[in-house]
């Protein structure tokens, strides 16, 4: 039983990208993505595992975790307040069905964040878990690179693959020389989550590269790894990860040149001749992305998206309008013309503040200072910034973006990564497998 639920763990982060899933309700005349409720293919091998979990602990005492939930002092603590708190925001919601799904989402991912916790450093090994992400973002590299030369989706229905042209209205691009060329998406909804995925994919590169004992095999797999799985990264021209990906190694590579010289010496060499090649082949296109202009399509929407979220943070300063209900509150606010438009706020700390208050912004912000003092103590912990520089990484991005609340994928990453980090955080000591 117990090598069937990590078999089925390990298969289920592999899983993550894919959006196979089943529409099962959705609000309002016209369809869209986030006033909508779906059963995900992850959402049913999470489940699984959730059984296999219950069944292992079913002859423990169930109030040993609870009675410590109590303690202010506890990142756990925080976080159940703030659980418990969304689901009180949703008296003012004005579509409440919407925010008891959304509010039952962010309950399964706070189950997976406690999963891990609990479990991950008992059960699981740190190395299998890397391999596991580098495989899997080696797949949707391959996928990424494979729509980006063909331009076009590559008809992967059974992973439910985005359907992508230059033609088609919403789908990412870039324009070079009045030419319309798609960014990469892979099996993800968008570019910006495959990038941010395949930088977590690069950090977990980085952490077995340092390892001393590889053998000649993982060694060259690590290195074709990293560079093709950087050439994708770039081909999703998601400026701001790639920024947060180029800053965020230095700090690392930095960080571990005292023990690793070599290593650090090999890593940031192949880093500069990825940079030089893929400037070299794609130069037009990475110059003509990187021109930032205020005229923007993205930097004005979002402009909106954050002077509407600070409009109803004034308006529902304490509660907010209800977990899950910004983008039908501003779909009721605005006479829009074309629905796309209506997308949750590009700020996941703007968003929290405008569907919770700032009383559950707060909640939110002290779980996350609880759990960096908890990871902080913990100093025989060697994937320390490792991990804290991922989580520094999304954090950063979510000052522009939503996807890490809001869609499935994102939301996968996010508590993930929040679960590894608290294993590494947590009080009682267990035995590491990595």
């Amino acid at each position: 039983m117990l090598k069937l639920e990590k078999i089925i763990f390990y298969f289920f982060i592999f899983c993550l990208p894919f959006q196979t899933r089943k529409i099962i309700y959705q609000w309002g005349a016209n369809f869209n993505e986030w006033t909508s409720a779906y059963i995900y293919f992850t959402d049913i091998l999470f489940i699984i595992i959730c059984l296999f979990w219950f069944w292992r602990i079913r002859k423990q005492r169930f109030l040993r975790e609870p009675l410590k939930l109590i303690d202010i002092k506890s990142s756990s603590f925080w976080l159940v307040v703030f659980l418990i708190f969304s689901l009180i925001s949703l008296i003012y919601a004005e579509k409440i069905g919407l925010g008891f799904y959304s509010w039952f989402k962010l309950f399964e991912m706070i189950i997976l964040f406690f999963y891990l916790k609990n479990n991950f450093r008992k059960l699981f090994s740190f190395k299998k878990l890397s391999y596991v992400f580098i495989i899997s973002g080696l797949f949707q590299s391959f996928i990424a690179i494979g729509q980006y030369l063909q331009q076009k989706s590559l008809n992967l229905k059974v992973l439910a693959e985005s359907p992508l042209s230059s033609e088609i209205t919403g789908v990412a691009k870039i324009i070079v020389d009045n030419m319309k060329i798609i960014r990469s998406y892979g099996a993800f909804p968008h570019p910006n989550i495959l990038a941010a995925f395949l930088l977590i994919c690069i950090f977990f590169i980085f952490y077995l590269f340092l390892n001393k004992n590889k053998s000649f095999k993982k060694f060259s797999f690590l290195l074709i790894s990293f560079f093709i799985i950087i050439f994708a990264l770039f081909l999703t021209y998601s400026r701001l990860t790639i920024f947060i990906l180029l800053l965020s190694s230095i700090i690392y590579l930095f960080i571990s040149f005292k023990n690793y010289k070599k290593q650090v010496f090999a890593l940031f060499f192949i880093l500069l001749i990825s940079l030089s090649f893929i400037s070299f082949f794609a130069w037009d296109e990475i110059s003509s992305r990187f021109q930032v202009s205020s005229g923007e399509q993205s930097i004005g929407l979002r402009l909106f998206y954050n002077q509407t979220a600070l409009f109803i943070i004034s308006e529902y300063p304490l509660m907010g309008i209800g977990y899950g209900n910004f983008v039908w509150e501003i779909s009721q606010m605005l006479d829009l013309l074309n629905s796309w438009i209506f997308q949750p706020v590009h700020n996941i700390y703007l968003l929290i503040a405008s569907e919770t208050g700032l009383i559950g912004l707060f909640f939110f912000l002290m779980f996350f200072y609880q759990l960096f003092r908890e990871f902080k103590e913990k100093k025989e912990n060697t994937n320390k910034y490792f991990l804290f520089l991922i989580l520094s990484s999304l954090l950063f991005i979510g000052l522009s973006d939503h996807f890490l609340w809001t869609l499935q994928q994102g939301q996968l990453m996010f508590w993930i990564v929040l679960g590894l980090i608290a294993s590494y955080s947590f009080k009682k000591k267990r035995p590491s497998q990595s």
